[in-house]
């Protein structure tokens, strides 16, 4: 681009490149100083990170039985590979809070770094969009102010969705298996990534990744499996879970005894799965013809022939791993404060890659960012989380807008310049 170009038209270029990268630096280190001001002015909250170092202190002393690693929120209940970055962080920060937290702005800036990465890599929205990464005032809080695992977890899920638009597959799904092994949310990812991997990967890579994500929850499990086999799978992989419905920000509105119900964890479990399954055959393989041709393509394809597939852009694999996340968010039995975190980083490209007026999904981003910055959660606040939410899955069903100027770089395919 022309260095005449104005600073601000460059801003609205999705293909301007260097703008974006420009913008995202100087976003970052603007984000750096409004941490360390945050870190330093507001009171840090106590909520789980002094029961965190009491569950590894546990581990720490030679403890390997799950049943009976627990702090005082209760027993620990998240996979081995939480005791582990935990026991790390412990002898990092000697369990210092303040120390903790200096650890915690720097996930946070690598998050919102690789984040920014795959809003750029995909070259579907104008760099002034990243600004809007920023802007959360409950996400900062989860990452400066509560230091919850989620963190961690997030982090590895985007670096994971990094090395898949950069087709390494066997090391993007170890990665995300390393994400699960420290909080069990990233498998919301999991339908997305294979659709991913079905539409681009061949049966061998990602035979070998599955392999290597096993292995991987196998060797850091080792330890606990081999005291309590039971009590690790039924403490780390607890699917029956039932959360207190004072914390819950998405069903206040629901009657406490439904909400306990195991009808209703079912109800939400088939709306899941039809929600994934809907945006499966009509949305991620539309261009296949189903999921069953698809299938059918992918183990038919050898690793010389994936450079063959189905040609996939960038901004429609993001479009297909956050919409998977979103089926989840929907169907979830409930989802507390610091869940939020989950997916707060896709809302800017879910909202603006619709066919919504982009004033529209500012705005429908400024009240799903309100709804969650308000304390405590009831009923009137969890309706109107549902409307937002579902009017959101509504505008992604209809897929991406069209994207401005030239195509953009396809996966499988080489670009396409068409002159002006």
């Amino acid at each position: 681009m022309a260095r005449s170009t104005p600073w601000w038209k460059r801003l609205q270029d999705p293909r301007d490149v260097r703008a974006a990268t420009l913008f995202a630096t100087l976003l970052l280190i603007g984000d750096a100083l409004l941490s360390y001001i945050i870190i330093a002015r507001v009171p840090y909250t106590e909520i789980d990170w002094i029961a965190y170092m009491q569950e590894v202190s546990g581990f720490v002393k030679g403890e390997r039985n799950y049943e009976e690693l627990k702090g005082d929120t209760g027993p620990l209940v998240y996979p081995a590979g939480f005791v582990y970055l935990f026991t790390a962080l412990q002898a990092l920060t000697g369990g210092s809070i303040a120390a903790a937290q200096a650890i915690f702005a720097g996930v946070y800036l690598l998050t919102q770094a690789a984040v920014m990465a795959l809003y750029i890599r995909s070259r579907a929205l104008p760099p002034w969009t990243l600004c809007l990464l920023c802007l959360s005032r409950r996400v900062h809080s989860i990452f400066l102010l509560r230091l919850f695992n989620d963190c961690w977890a997030m982090l590895l899920a985007y670096a994971a969705t990094l090395l898949l638009q950069s087709r390494r597959w066997t090391l993007a799904i170890f990665v995300y298996s390393a994400a699960v092994s420290v909080k069990m949310n990233v498998l919301l990812w999991a339908p997305g990534v294979l659709a991913v991997l079905i539409r681009l990967a061949s049966p061998l890579p990602v035979l070998r990744g599955l392999a290597a994500g096993l292995l991987l929850q196998a060797l850091l499990a080792g330890p606990f499996l081999a005291v309590a086999p039971r009590a690790y799978l039924g403490r780390a992989f607890e699917l029956t879970r039932v959360f207190q419905q004072r914390w819950s920000v998405n069903w206040q509105f629901v009657p406490a005894d439904w909400f306990v119900d195991r009808r209703f964890a079912l109800v939400l479990l088939a709306l899941h799965l039809r929600l994934l399954w809907s945006f499966a055959r009509f949305r991620w393989f539309q261009a296949e013809g189903g999921v069953g041709p698809a299938l059918r393509r992918f183990f038919s394809r050898t690793t010389k022939e994936e450079a063959e597939a189905s040609p996939m852009s960038l901004d429609f694999m993001l479009y297909i791993l956050f919409t998977a996340n979103l089926a989840g968010i929907l169907s979830a039995r409930s989802l507390h404060y610091q869940f939020y975190s989950w997916y707060f980083h896709m809302l800017p490209y879910l909202l603006l890659r619709t066919r919504l007026p982009k004033s529209l999904s500012i705005g429908l981003l400024l009240c799903i960012e309100g709804v969650w910055n308000i304390y405590p959660p009831h009923a009137a606040t969890s309706a109107v989380f549902q409307f937002l939410h579902w009017l959101l899955a509504a505008a992604c069903w209809s897929l991406p807008a069209p994207l401005p100027g030239p195509a953009t770089k396809v996966l499988g395919r080489r670009p396409v310049h068409r002159r002006r």
